[in-house]
């Protein structure tokens, strides 16, 4: 990916008080998609329980599960927000316009619950710590991320990303910057970041890894058992995007170079 941003401006950085800190994936195919992303990518597959996988990236970036046993219409990614009171949160989420979706469960480690923001777009909330570093969103002159990592978030916003800005602003203390039509930048100040998008309702989430080559990790990928989805995109200032389907069918990106 170039470093030159030809002018892209840069997100402010947000509070650091509710970073990301997990990632999970829809993977109802469980074994063959976490021998996937173990060859392809050289993730840590362990498994937590029949049907869910835990995985880490070797060179950081957020952990994370492949779920499987997952209900119809399931998101294919859904990340997780700290909050060190996931009841407390759900009520100011709703009294903002967002939804409670599950009530707060105790798992290992601690509390997680679930909201749709006003979009519709799901989330999960999480109790547990986020002590990753800063990755802003890696376009332009950000920092390169972990090779192998999960690097990026694109989430659908709605039509009204203005509005989408203001609530992750005013709940979770998000900075957010309006760039090209239809996206705007978000960063929680620690963990990565990503992007709000305004155009495709049908892809509410979606995550990407980082690599340096993503024409020759197409390649692999399709070797491995996955689907590439179309060829990859150059764009100046921006970096290289390239998209893929998993074992069990989740969508995903590449940026690199």
């Amino acid at each position: 990916m170039s470093n030159s941003a030809q002018g892209m401006p840069q997100c402010p950085r947000g509070s650091g008080e509710h970073g990301i800190g997990w990632v999970e994936l829809l993977a109802n195919n469980n074994e063959a998609s976490g021998q996937f992303y173990a060859d392809v990518f050289g993730w840590r597959i362990q498994g937590f329980m029949p049907g869910y996988k835990v995985f880490n990236a070797p060179n950081g970036g957020p952990a994370g599960g492949l779920r499987g046993n997952a209900p119809e219409g399931s998101p294919g990614c859904t990340p997780y927000i700290h909050v060190p009171d996931v009841a407390a949160a759900q009520a100011r989420i709703e009294a903002r316009g967002g939804k409670k979706l599950t009530e707060p469960e105790k798992i290992a480690g601690g509390w997680i619950g679930h909201f749709a923001d006003p979009s519709g777009t799901i989330y999960g909330l999480s109790d547990m710590p986020v002590s990753l570093p800063h990755q802003p969103a890696p376009f332009g002159e950000s920092p390169r991320p972990g090779l192998h990592t999960i690097c990026s978030l694109e989430m659908y916003g709605g039509t009204d990303l203005e509005a989408t800005g203001r609530f992750f602003g005013e709940l979770f203390g998000w900075a957010t910057l309006a760039t090209m039509p239809q996206y705007m930048l978000f960063d929680p100040g620690i963990s990565l970041g990503g992007v709000f998008q305004s155009h495709t309702p049908q892809t509410r989430a979606l995550a990407y890894i980082y690599v340096e080559d993503v024409a020759a990790k197409l390649d692999e990928i399709e070797a491995a058992g996955g689907k590439r989805l179309g060829e990859p995109m150059s764009m100046p200032g921006l970096g290289t995007f390239g998209y893929f389907l998993d074992p069990s069918g989740t969508a995903m990106g590449l940026i690199g170079a």
